[in-house]
């Protein structure tokens, strides 16, 4: 059976947000501040449910949604509540995800003042016609004070979020965005493709004709230029989508997908210990009940055989460039990566598809991570 570390990550979800993105199927919603402040009352509520699993937290992410569009004094309140709750002096990362018209330096000071030390903003682009494709309201100008502000807060430590595949885009367009990403002189730049999801506003354009996807032959290359062009400036690819210079790796994200124990609270948040895998119901009226009655309600909740645990150690450990520790394997379920998957492994081999590096790690070739969904759906 797998043997785990103790839980040492917890994300907090806020499905708020000030504006809905073209793009974004993430669990979110438009809301007034009695709405807020009442979610809010009940992520503290959750927190004291989950308090004999935050001993030994070592990293935090607020996530959304968009937490930093709470008003202060909301932000304040869940900020203070977890202070209480969590001992800071043993977080050495603790995030939150920001959207730049809210990075004012009065916002920036409440989340230093809490210890807050690691933002990750949500830029998507710097320029006009893409933001407003993407649903986007901010300008280049707000990024640029959006940062500004942070680091005169004393926050240094900053993600910035670029999106790719645009209509029509290619990589000539897209690196204009990474040049004022790198400008910035950001530690952290995350890189996504724009991908179609339903139950989101561009699925609807895309339904109408108003819309269709970039050939994945024009995004591979985008893809592949981006990381041989971030390298220049000193940012290490060291997972499919994330660039970080030396020692700003995402140590929260390094949890998910070393495939360790985390816990996670808020409405459909998700979370995973002693082998199972858990989401939040998704319903406020419902999960605010199950928080009453100290039973929380769970819109999923998986048991994990030792099989489905080697599987997604693998699927997860892929995502990073580094690949999988196949010692750490070993240790971790008591068999070899070859007992469980040779066949897999071999022939994924010589197709080339996976290469096996100094006998330590197993990892998808540089020129092959754009297909990594095939080959990680082979261990499905």
């Amino acid at each position: 059976m797998a043997r785990f570390k103790e839980i040492e990550a917890l994300y907090i979800h806020i499905p708020f947000c000030n504006r809905i993105c073209t793009y974004c199927d993430f669990y979110k919603m438009l809301a007034k501040y009695d709405a807020k402040a009442k979610y809010i009352d009940y992520l503290i509520k959750e927190l004291d449910l989950r308090k004999p699993y935050l001993s030994s937290i070592k990293t935090i992410y607020i996530g959304g949604g968009t937490p930093t569009s709470l008003d202060n004094d909301l932000l304040e309140r869940l900020l203070e509540a977890i202070e209480k709750r969590v001992d800071l002096s043993k977080v050495i990362e603790y995030s939150i995800e920001a959207n730049p018209l809210d990075l004012n330096l009065i916002k920036c000071n409440l989340l230093k003042k809490y210890h807050i030390n690691r933002v990750s903003v949500g830029v998507q682009s710097f320029n006009k016609e893409r933001l407003k494709f993407l649903g986007r309201i901010h300008t280049k100008t707000d990024a640029y004070d959006a940062v500004k502000n942070l680091k005169k807060s004393g926050i240094k430590n900053i993600n910035i979020d670029l999106i790719y595949a645009l209509p029509n885009d290619k990589f000539s367009i897209f690196k204009k965005d990474l040049v004022e990403a790198a400008k910035l002189g950001v530690n952290h730049i995350s890189c996504y493709a724009l991908i179609l999801e339903e139950h989101t506003i561009l699925y609807k354009y895309y339904k109408e004709g108003k819309y269709s996807e970039l050939d994945e032959d024009i995004q591979a290359k985008i893809y592949y230029k981006t990381n041989k062009y971030l390298a220049k400036y000193g940012y290490n690819h060291y997972e499919i989508s994330n660039y970080a210079r030396d020692g700003y790796e995402s140590i929260h994200n390094l949890t998910y997908w070393n495939n360790e124990y985390y816990m996670a609270i808020g409405a459909s948040s998700s979370y995973y210990f002693d082998n199972v895998r858990y989401t939040n119901i998704h319903n406020l009226k419902k999960y605010y009940e199950g928080i009453d009655n100290l039973k929380l309600e769970y819109f999923e909740e998986s048991k994990l055989s030792n099989l489905d645990q080697m599987k997604e150690e693998i699927i997860l450990g892929l995502r990073k460039v580094k690949g999988v520790d196949i010692i750490r394997f070993s240790h971790k379920f008591g068999m070899t990566i070859y007992d469980a998957f040779g066949d897999i492994i071999n022939d994924l081999i010589n197709k080339k598809l996976l290469v096996i590096v100094n006998n330590s790690y197993l990892k998808i070739p540089e020129n092959k991570l754009f297909i990594s969904n095939s080959i990680m759906s082979k261990f499905i």
